[in-house]
């Protein structure tokens, strides 16, 4: 696969002051590091109630990058097409933003959540689902994930999909059996992809600190990515398999190397922008 992909996860954490130091923090690094940057598909996932904020604070940036543009070429609005607009606004964006869950239903009497159709219009162009910590603390089975799936396809959402085993299975040796029953019942059947990402999070390895080894990690995307293949004709265009758990800058670019990894979903790590730009840069 020619790029890779990092996905940022901020969990419960950061608001507006936050997001602004964030952001002006990246956007500085990003201009400097734009040649090796640029060839990331980098995806950052806020709270919700981030994701239409930065969306605009991207949108205002990219205004500007327009406006810069004109003055070096001595142009005006009126000179630029539609098209060469839209083209040049969407290419000053740093990275795409996405959502850390959504509902399977458009509407309805579920307090708290957001549907896919309302997270498409706050700006995701991705949705984190099936994340351990939700399929624990919100008792999701891999049948309600199913459905968010197809949920999120159909508002041309990119899902990334998360699975992963406990101790007590990896202990067991029962991790690749366990894995494969976690795909076979969250990818929903029928559904035509455009582009799939499939997070491998071992849970006993989230904020632990303890890394699985190369050949752990290998192991399973090996596995993973040959199932989604062998599939792939029927229902993907574009398969990424990320690794995400203890991901830091002293790691990541062993992790990146291995075969099978495509890219990194980042938790901790990504709440300090120049750390993360360090791992993006790995």
């Amino acid at each position: 696969m020619a790029k890779k992909m990092i996905v940022a996860n901020w969990k419960m954490n950061n608001a507006f002051e936050e997001a602004d130091q964030w952001l002006g923090t990246f956007i500085d690094l990003y201009a400097n590091n734009k040649d090796a940057l640029q060839n990331l598909d980098i995806v950052i996932c806020p709270p919700s109630f981030l994701v239409d904020y930065l969306d605009s604070q991207l949108l205002d940036n990219a205004f500007d990058g327009l406006e810069t543009i004109m003055l070096a070429q001595n142009k005006q609005i009126e000179d630029f097409s539609e098209e060469e607009i839209a083209d040049i606004v969407v290419g000053q964006r740093p990275f795409w933003l996405g959502a850390q869950d959504c509902h399977f239903e458009n509407a309805g009497s579920f307090t708290g959540d957001l549907s896919a159709e309302m997270v498409k219009k706050i700006g995701a162009d991705y949705v984190i689902l099936g994340h351990s910590e939700r399929r624990e603390n919100h008792f999701e089975t891999d049948e309600i994930i199913a459905k968010k799936v197809a949920a999120a396809v159909a508002q041309d959402i990119v899902p990334i999909l998360c699975v992963g085993e406990n101790k007590e299975i990896r202990d067991q040796k029962k991790h690749l059996e366990f894995i494969y029953k976690q795909l076979l019942f969250s990818v929903p059947k029928g559904v035509k992809f455009y582009r799939l990402v499939i997070a491998y999070e071992p849970i006993w390895s989230i904020g632990t600190g303890v890394l699985p080894t190369i050949e752990e990690i290998n192991e399973m995307t090996r596995m993973i990515k040959k199932i989604l293949v062998e599939k792939g004709a029927e229902f993907a265009e574009e398969i990424f398999i990320l690794y995400g758990g203890s991901v830091t800058e002293e790691n990541s670019a062993e992790i990146l190397a291995i075969e099978n990894v495509d890219g990194l979903l980042v938790g901790k790590a990504s709440l300090d922008a120049a750390n993360f730009v360090k791992i993006c840069l790995s």
